[in-house]
């Protein structure tokens, strides 16, 4: 370390984005307490990775998906909140390749999937892409698909109208927001494909039944979808 990175850390000591805690040299983005309290998602429905001990949940029952599997590496908290609250609204890109890797442990973990031809970003309208910056799914596809060695598509899916953002809305309203909202790239062959789809947080799961609904229109064989959260 030269003078001037020592002078930066004496004087403005980086500090952890859920506790404030002064970071130690090996840590980034959160203190060890805080990234100790990130834990795996496990005990969870088989369809759509809501928590519970076995089985199929109401929630699953209720909504029908079409996707074949759905998993979480965490459970939303305020850890992981503030991780991807920097992260999507504060361009700190960098937190995806620390996601990327929580996310290839618990893939390799727990062996969720069957194998996997693509792995696919859920897109963002140019708008709201134009505005951000950058789409952080794809960030994540990107980082887990280098780390895994598994191919990324990041332009297969498009998102054909723009949606007002899903945070305020209530499950009837999410799934009416993103009814008909993609569309697939015909530049590429996918018929008979095993499709793994990345986005940060799992709520209601309308985005990902709408997308899945597209992808199976073009014969795909099986969607399963990845997020980093699980919120309820």
């Amino acid at each position: 370390m030269n003078i001037l990175q020592t002078f930066i850390r004496l004087f403005f000591p980086k500090t952890c984005l859920n506790c404030d805690e002064r970071l130690l040299e090996n840590e980034q983005f959160i203190c060890s307490n805080c990234n100790n309290s990130l834990k795996f998602l496990e005990n969870i429905c088989i369809i759509c990775g809501a928590p519970k001990t076995t089985g199929e949940c109401n929630v699953c029952r209720i909504n029908e998906f079409q996707f074949d599997k759905a998993r979480s590496v965490f459970m939303f908290n305020k850890v992981v909140q503030n991780m991807i609250h920097e992260f999507k609204y504060n361009e700190m890109t960098q937190i995806a390749k620390f996601m990327g890797m929580k996310a290839q442990e618990y893939i390799e973990r727990f062996q969720p999937f069957d194998h996997i031809d693509y792995i696919v970003p859920v897109p963002l309208h140019k708008v709201k892409k134009r505005s951000r910056g950058f789409n952080q799914a794809e960030y994540l596809a990107r980082e887990i698909s280098k780390n895994l060695n598994w191919k990324h598509l990041p332009k297969l899916i498009k998102r054909k109208k723009f949606t007002e953002t899903q945070t305020k809305l209530n499950k009837d309203q999410r799934k009416k927001n993103v009814s008909l909202a993609f569309a697939i790239n015909i530049k590429y062959d996918i018929k008979g494909k095993n499709i793994l789809l990345v986005d940060d947080v799992f709520t209601t799961g309308a985005t990902a039944n709408s997308i899945t609904i597209a992808l199976k229109e073009k014969q795909v064989n099986k969607v399963y979808v990845l997020t980093i959260a699980r919120a309820l």
